[in-house]
């Protein structure tokens, strides 16, 4: 008698696909309900509403709360949207502020090349209380669930299976191949890039919290940015100028400061473990 193989989706696969599954559910319904309220009209962010509901069910659920309850524990897990101390607290955020703080003035210092695509949609006309609440909405999603997605679910799944530096590594390629949508530029890099600090800060801190506050506070200081102060871009550089090497250094010290807080948030990993 012939024995029946046993086929397992590759490790890999399985922590993509689930990664991407989790991404979906957190952002697509506000994809679509934000549509609708701009067609219905926009004098009231109602869609902004409905989704701060959605996204309460979708992290409890992540969470462990609902059923199946077989699934529960092992969904909790790999959320990992533990609690920390104060003071690993403290670290993370001076370690992934300083890391954002570089990669941002990287990313405006590259974008004078012009090597960056600058186009965006228009925003909608609307009261400027509904495009804020849009705004902050937005953020909070790509916040909530990009991390779930990426350092939660997806990573911790990788950690599991195979070495730390690994799986950030998948996970930041996968992060930045997911903005391909936005077109394609160098941009992606600074995308996978983001998505290494966050992977480091869910791997040393054990939680998804820290990258999930910075990411989120990154997206609306961009979003606010955008709609308050864009313009015409500034014109390409042909040289580097007093500015841009001012930018160059200020970056270069970031970078210094937040590589010395990831060493201490490594130390207070290791004495934890």
């Amino acid at each position: 008698m012939v024995e029946s193989r046993r086929y397992r989706i590759p490790p890999i696969l399985s922590a993509v696909v689930t990664g991407l599954v989790v991404m979906l559910a957190g952002s697509y319904p506000w994809s679509l309900l934000v549509v609708f309220n701009i067609k219905c009209g926009a004098f009231f962010p109602w869609a902004s509403v409905v989704v701060a509901g959605y996204l309460a069910v979708y992290l409890a659920y992540l969470n462990g709360w609902g059923p199946p309850c077989s699934t529960a524990a092992t969904r909790r897990r790999r959320l990992r949207a533990r609690a920390l101390p104060r003071q690993v607290w403290r670290w993370a955020l001076v370690a992934g502020g300083t890391a954002n703080a570089a990669l941002a003035d990287a990313f405006i210092v590259v974008s004078r090349f012009g090597w960056i695509n600058h186009s965006r949609e228009p925003y909608p006309v609307a009261p400027p209380w509904t495009i804020a609440a849009w705004l902050l909405t937005g953020a909070a999603v790509a916040g909530i669930a990009e991390e779930s997605a990426f350092r939660g679910y997806m990573q911790k799944m990788l950690e599991e299976r195979y070495c730390a530096p690994i799986a950030i590594a998948i996970t930041s390629a996968v992060f930045g191949a997911a903005h391909l949508t936005h077109g394609f530029s160098v941009a992606v890099l600074f995308d996978a890039a983001w998505g290494s600090v966050y992977g480091a800060l869910a791997y040393y801190t054990g939680s998804i919290l820290p990258p999930l506050v910075l990411h989120a506070s990154l997206d609306a200081l961009e979003f606010f940015l955008v709609w308050r102060f864009a313009g015409a871009p500034a014109p390409p550089l042909v040289r580097l100028d007093n500015r841009a090497w001012f930018a160059i250094g200020a970056g270069a010290a970031l970078a210094m400061l937040a590589c010395w807080s990831f060493r201490r948030l490594a130390q207070l990993h290791g004495a934890e473990s």
